[in-house]
């Protein structure tokens, strides 16, 4: 230990030593002397006063206990700054490594020991805390950073590196709701296959006032192979928000003879923050050779050390148990269609009917149990909101106390409203319904009894294989971070062959060879950010409005495989991510571009999880022309005067070819139109056959009055193309009577037809009928939409007509750029 100048009255002069190399001192014994001057106001014998410089003279005392081995300076010798050499002590101990305040080698109390020199507690000396299973065993830097060394030279030793592992959701699924006990034991209920497997334990201390609680788990499909597999490679680490006991005990389960964790468990009981996790609470010197899964990245921060798997949700509804207390995430809801397609094989045709047909017949039930799903998601809200504003103080003892009590609180509501079996039970008034619509189309056999005859579907289903995925992408992560540290070992030394040849300039392989290792967080992003590399998303309907899209959970995971989010469709858009479900704005507009694929979650979390870029066929959104618009160029031609300013043309099809009528020309799209079949479709509007009849030539001359005024107004988005139009509706007519016309042509000409008696229709003043406001399908679809759910809203209202037309003339300008380098090759 040695001892410098510091806070003394500079300069000062060494006077005396009192203490020889050699000596054993005790702690504020004398050192040294030294002197100072300083200037003081006296008084004369006359009392008149006056400045004067005197010599003072102090003591540099001992700060510990120790032995003097040298001093560094002598009598005499004068020092004008902070920072000398003085002595130097070697001190009988260190207290580098200390347990609850006390020393762990000497056993003395430091909390009453101060450094007289710093005048702090000793207690500072081991701050450090590299425990997994303490919060009061702790080391110093020093002492950390040969633990450190000692671990990676083990792990480079054993090809291995070390992987942080989250429990809930991660590996396993959790839950205390009863019910899963119950279909445990009965063999006829339809879940019981799935959880004949499940865990189970109980914690007598724990839960709702110290009662005691059973946990049931389930573990991920492949799981124990898992295990054993990767741990070949990787030397594991449990990290679980979970309670100490919770852990120990789902370590029995999963590792039983502790060969893969042994007590490299961590808990939420010494993590000390209960609304983060940190690497530097296990790592606190070096991370480079760490690896982490878990099912959160906002834990962590979105660490790049970090690989955040696809949620396991066994128990539907459930979520985590040991995350009540958490900020709030997005829930990303897969896909049932596409994960339907994708697994077809594996599923019998006959099942897949009746799931549809089930489906559609528990509309009401499924809303009524979605609805009160939302409830209960909603209740937590304003508390969550809360602990967001209080994630920095996570080692507050009273907001632990408060996070406990609010996870038992969570627990205890488990218990008593059994989620599960209230599922369950809303798929069985479904399965009943089903039933009686079966039974009253078809006669039943009398010899069938009702619960031969009524289907049951299971709530559980076990085909999780995100853990297959994952041990490739570990396998792959390891593979590329030991090439690289082989490379630099073999660059260091300039190659074998070079060491054979003998070759002068050939260097000798370091001694230590710990500066050749790489950084996982270098490794990983760049194989990641391959995967999606110019990739360009807009989500649609997936995050709500309350959060902003460049920050929601899955655009920050899409980002770390290389994607660009954008908030809006632009020329650069290459795949809007949206539901089956939600028909969004964006995603008609997006339809028109085939340059755009419209895909569901599931196309992301597929490539989250392979770490490939998978086909978007599977996933691909279909939509209809009467959907996205492509015919219904009246009806868009109305909400173009309407507060949403002009949109993209109705009639732009998916090639992006304008084929729009020019209105301002004469040209109608009423102007071949069978005015015959224009009023059977409105009186099957009507529903009455007692209307009197229009003459076709008023129809026709009311009808291309209205489209004329409704096209007066609106902003041209292309040039003058009359003679192309008009030559291209013949071209079209004239395909379409030899049969030799494109599909797509002929779907477009038979829904202009439609739309243009729709139009008269709803133009009309003596029927009484809705303006086409009302009666159009984007209306009707967005009705319908505001009926639903609206769990995940969309940001379509505020892309306006701006957006909209920016969007149009970037894609115009690229179609205008691609003929012309088209006609200039020919």
């Amino acid at each position: 230990m040695l001892l410098r100048s510091s806070k003394l009255r500079y300069p000062i002069t060494i006077t005396r030593i009192h203490a020889t190399a050699g000596t054993d001192v005790e702690k504020a014994a004398q050192l040294f002397t030294y002197s100072y001057k300083s200037e003081v106001e006296e008084g004369d014998k006359y009392g008149e006063k006056q400045i004067v410089v005197k010599d003072y003279y102090e003591e540099f005392r001992a700060p510990v206990d120790g032995k003097v081995t040298g001093w560094k300076v002598r009598v005499g010798e004068e020092i004008q700054t902070d920072g000398v050499p003085l002595v130097e002590m070697e001190e009988p101990c260190l207290h580098e490594v200390q347990f609850g305040g006390m020393c762990a080698n000497c056993g003395k109390n430091m909390t009453e020991l101060v450094d007289l020199t710093t005048g702090r507690n000793l207690t500072d000396r081991a701050n450090i805390n590299l425990s997994h299973s303490h919060m009061e065993l702790k080391v110093s830097q020093q002492e950390a950073s040969r633990i450190n060394e000692e671990s990676r030279r083990r792990l480079l030793a054993n090809r291995k590196l070390s992987l942080v592992v989250d429990l809930d959701q991660t590996i396993i699924h959790a839950t205390v709701d009863p019910t899963v006990a119950e279909w445990q034991k009965d063999t006829e209920n339809p879940n019981h296959d799935a959880v004949k497997d499940v865990r189970a334990f109980q914690l007598v201390d724990e839960g709702p006032g110290g009662r005691g609680c059973w946990y049931y788990i389930k573990l991920r499909p492949g799981l124990l192979r898992f295990l054993e597999d990767i741990s070949k490679i990787y030397e594991l680490h449990i990290y679980t928000m979970g309670t100490r006991a919770y852990a120990q005990n789902i370590a029995k389960i999963v590792d039983p003879d502790r060969k893969i964790f042994a007590d490299r468990i961590l808990s939420r009981d010494e993590n000390g923050n209960m609304n983060a996790k940190s690497l530097h609470r296990l790592f606190p010197v070096d991370t480079k050779m760490v690896v982490i899964i878990d099912d959160r990245g906002d834990v962590w921060q979105w660490s790049d050390n970090l690989i955040k798997v696809v949620q396991y949700d066994f128990f539907v509804g459930i979520g985590d148990i040991n995350s009540s207390f958490l900020p709030k995430v997005e829930k990303l809801q897969r896909d049932a269609k596409a994960i339907q397609e994708k697994k077809a094989e594996e599923k019998a045709e006959e099942a897949t009917t009746i799931a549809e047909a089930s489906d559609n017949a528990s509309a009401p039930e499924k809303k009524a149990g979605e609805a009160a799903t939302n409830a209960d998601d909603s209740e937590g809200i304003s508390a969550l909101e809360q602990q967001l504003v209080a994630m920095a103080g996570g080692d507050n003892p009273r907001l632990l106390e408060e996070q406990t009590s609010q996870a038992d609180q969570t627990i205890a509501a488990q218990q008593k409203d059994r989620p599960l079996l209230k599922k369950q039970e809303l798929l069985d008034k479904v399965d009943e319904q089903l039933s009686r619509t079966q039974t009253n189309g078809t006669d039943s056999s009398e010899d069938e009894t009702p619960e031969q005859q009524k289907p049951r579907h299971n709530l559980l289903h076990d085909d999780d294989v995100e853990l297959d995925h994952l041990e490739e992408n570990l396998t792959r992560v390891h593979h590329a971070f030991y090439d690289e540290y082989d490379r630099k070992l073999l660059g260091s030394t300039g190659g074998r062959i070079a060491e054979l040849r003998g070759d002068k300039g050939a260097k000798r392989k370091p001694s230590d060879d710990l500066f050749a290792v790489p950084d996982i967080k270098d490794i990983m992003p760049k194989i990641k950010e391959d995967v999606l590399k110019g990739t360009v998303i807009v989500f649609s309907g997936v995050v709500p409005l309350s959060i902003d899209v460049q920050i929601s959970d899955i655009a920050l995971w899409a980002k770390t495989f290389g994607a660009r989010v954008q908030r809006d469709l632009t020329s650069s858009t290459t795949h809007v991510v949206a539901t089956r479900q939600r028909k969004t704005h964006k995603v008609k507009i997006a339809a028109r571009r085939s340059k755009i694929k419209i895909v569901t979650v599931d196309w992301l979390l597929e490539a989250f999880s392979t770490w490939q870029k998978p086909d978007e066929e599977p996933y691909k959104i279909e939509v209809e022309p009467e959907e996205n618009g492509a015919a219904d160029s009246s009806i868009l031609g109305a909400l173009a005067d309407d507060e949403n300013g002009q949109i993209l043309s109705g009639e732009d099809d998916i090639t992006g070819t304008n084929q729009e009528p020019d209105f301002d020309q004469g040209v109608s799209p009423t102007d071949n139109v069978d005015w015959g079949d224009v009023d059977d479709e409105l009186k099957e509007f009507l529903g009455s056959d007692s209307e009197d009849e229009q003459s076709d030539d008023s129809h026709a001359s009311d009808a291309s009055g209205r489209s004329r005024a409704s096209r007066t107004n609106r902003k041209r988005k292309r040039g003058d193309l009359s003679a192309e139009n008009s030559e291209n509706e013949s071209a079209d007519e004239s395909a379409t009577l030899s049969g030799q016309g494109s599909k797509l042509q002929r779907r477009k000409k038979q829904a202009m037809e439609r739309v243009t008696s729709l139009t008269n229709m709803s133009t009309a003043t003596d029927g009484g009928l809705p303006s086409p406001d009302t009666t159009g399908p984007e209306e009707a679809q967005r009705n319908g939409e505001d009926e639903g759910e609206g769990e995940a809203e969309d940001e379509d209202e505020d892309w306006g007509s701006e957006a909209e037309a920016e969007f149009e003339a970037e894609f115009a300008k690229e179609e205008a750029e691609e003929d012309g380098d088209s006609g200039g090759g020919s």
